[in-house]
């Protein structure tokens, strides 16, 4: 009887053995299977990302290993739209997060690109440390300081000052510079206007509790279309070339952004340190301005209208802008090639 116990004592024992490994190895495999790719040879992508919210989800993705073991990507930071273009001219790369009024320009011009998501929407906000600032009727005279030479937000800063009356060439004066520059001499008083981009725009205002927020760009961009929609600012572009050699992982990298995405504005803290790590940004910084950031996946197919909206401002506001014309069909992205 007592060895009967002990041999059924053992049977059970093994049969629990073979079920824990056979659920580990179940519980390993799923993890391989989410983050496996369509392809089985190494491959790198090249990129060129800003310090800004576009960045972000493509470091989720390499964290996590988002397109499987055999995918690596490598970055380039780039800090103006000069050297983007460049970049893009020099055909280094194969993907892009860059400002919508460059995707048009690149594209009119004939290089090879789509625009396969939109990412990032509103994002910008008009500051000041004038405490007697109301309108932009009040800018008549002034020196303001702007980045992103012909962005979105050095476009619309345009438009809205336009539109309210002020002569861009008589009544005042614009100085371009980096996002970190503006920053930093706003948040040190050493000048009293500039529009300004998250999260350096709430850097500036955590440094200097006298810099104001007094205009968003996305209720300004409601106002002057009279209508609720939100104003698309920057996506995500990928070369042709890239495309039509890899339709697939297109499709998988496309899923796997749009999740990246959800995880960044879901996990704020998280999202803050890997933006600490990977782009030297202040961490507290980030966490406070991600909800200011307007991040938002759209495919280019669902944000058409918007960005034909966008462009047909411009358009009219100065053709340069986008290159001259209204982008065609073919800037964006429908996941078929």
């Amino acid at each position: 009887m007592k060895k009967r116990n002990i041999i059924l004592l053992y049977l059970v024992v093994l049969t629990t053995t073979v079920v824990s490994l056979l659920y580990a190895g179940g519980s390993q495999e799923k993890k391989r299977a989410e983050n496996s790719s369509v392809i089985s040879d190494p491959l790198t992508i090249t990129c060129g990302i800003p310090t800004a919210p576009p960045a972000l989800p493509l470091l989720r993705m390499i964290e996590t290993q988002a397109l499987g073991e055999y995918v690596h990507f490598e970055y380039t930071l780039w800090t103006s739209p000069e050297q983007l273009v460049s970049m893009l001219q020099g055909k280094e790369g194969d993907m892009f997060a860059f400002p919508l009024t460059l995707a048009a320009k690149l594209y009119n011009k004939g290089i090879g690109l789509a625009l396969t998501n939109v990412n990032t929407w509103g994002v910008t906000y008009f500051t000041t440390i004038d405490p007697d600032f109301k309108d932009w009727t009040d800018l008549k005279g002034k020196t303001i300081y702007i980045p992103l030479r012909s962005s979105p937000p050095d476009c619309l800063t345009q438009v809205f000052l336009q539109n309210a009356g002020v002569d861009l060439k008589k009544d005042i004066e614009i100085i371009y510079s980096t996002q970190a520059e503006i920053a930093n001499l706003m948040a040190a008083g050493k000048i009293e206007y500039a529009t300004q981009i998250e999260p350096q725009c709430t850097m500036s205002m955590m440094k200097n509790p006298e810099i104001r927020s007094v205009f968003s760009f996305t209720e300004c961009w409601q106002e002057l279309k009279q209508n609720d929609t939100d104003q698309p600012n920057a996506g995500w572009g990928v070369r042709t070339s890239f495309i039509e050699a890899h339709p697939e992982l297109m499709a998988q990298f496309e899923a796997e952004y749009k999740k990246a995405v959800e995880w960044v504005v879901t996990n704020p803290a998280e999202a803050a340190q890997l933006a600490h790590e990977k782009l030297h940004m202040s961490a507290a910084v980030f966490e406070k301005g991600i909800p200011r950031m307007g991040i938002r996946y759209q495919t280019a197919q669902e944000a058409k209208d918007d960005c034909i909206a966008l462009f047909t401002l411009l358009y009219s506001f100065d053709p340069k802008t986008i290159g001259g014309k209204i982008p065609d069909g073919g800037l964006y992205y429908d996941g078929q090639d």
